[in-house]
């Protein structure tokens, strides 16, 4: 299987729908699989499809069902639940999260770019680029990422931990922020770790990288030295944030995500034997 972006719609049998409805995933219990059969939807379902990859005898076709009268129990399955993205990240392995990630990718950028931006008319599908554009410019509209950089601080033998207004009670993670306009990575890192809690950081080294589709953004991960300042967190993005020693530490987000990795990889490095 690779990854490959078009409009036009094949029928095959052996074709893949993964179906997407108010954001969630239709999964079946019984096959424990969110990659449905062809034969599952009918033509006649208002929805939005685009394909997203290809495989040596199938397409692989990402579906929206919000503004349709699809129902779960009139497809001819028995095992049909809906489930939100997030939490399938610690059902899925890397490659299908990377797949059913790219479908609600796709789907939320063909769903905020059905309009023209400069003459209001709908826009037409390219097939031979895979992109969106309008006859009154011809200008080409791809599918775009938001970079958004994770970072973790040490100290001595101490991580620096946050906890963001929207966390779950208990919970802490690395700071993470988006790229502004004209940035570079390791420029937005200084310049969001001085704002939410007021330090500046030195020796900033790349980690990793994730997609992230939340709905479209790209996670780049990176850890970096204490330079100097006293913690102070915003009280609207940060409400706390403090200094971990690696054997006593909260809890965190799992080895899923790039924030656990990134943490959980620098702890296996650096604890105590």
């Amino acid at each position: 299987m690779h990854f490959k972006r078009f409009f036009e719609f094949k029928p095959n049998k052996n074709n893949i729908f993964i179906i997407y409805r108010d954001g969630k995933v239709i999964y079946d219990l019984d096959e424990k699989t969110f990659m449905l059969q062809e034969s599952f939807l009918s033509y006649e379902v208002n929805s939005i499809k685009i394909g997203i990859a290809v495989t040596d005898n199938s397409n692989i076709y990402a579906v929206d069902v919000t503004n349709s009268n699809f129902q779960l129990n009139e497809q001819g399955y028995q095992s049909l639940v809906e489930y939100d993205l997030r939490h399938m990240m610690s059902m899925l392995n890397e490659a299908d999260l990377n797949l059913v990630g790219r479908a609600n990718q796709l789907l939320h950028w063909l769903r905020s770019n059905t309009h023209c931006g400069y003459c209001g008319a709908l826009k037409k599908h390219d097939n031979k680029e895979g992109a969106l554009f309008c006859s009154c410019n011809n200008v080409m509209t791809y599918p775009t990422i938001s970079p958004c950089v994770l970072c973790l601080i040490k100290k001595d033998n101490k991580i620096l931990l946050a906890r963001n207004a929207m966390f779950p009670e208990g919970l802490y993670s690395v700071l993470a922020g988006f790229i502004e306009t004209s940035e570079t990575a390791e420029q937005t890192l200084e310049r969001e770790v001085e704002e939410e809690v007021g330090l500046k950081v030195k020796n900033i080294k790349y980690f990793g990288s994730q997609s992230w589709p939340f709905p479209s953004q790209l996670m780049i991960g990176y850890i970096c030295e204490y330079k100097s300042g006293e913690i102070n967190v915003d009280g609207v993005e940060i409400i706390d944030a403090k200094w971990f020693d690696l054997d006593n530490m909260p809890n965190t987000p799992p080895n899923s995500t790039l924030s656990g990795r990134l943490i959980n990889s620098y702890i296996a490095g650096h604890s105590k034997p």
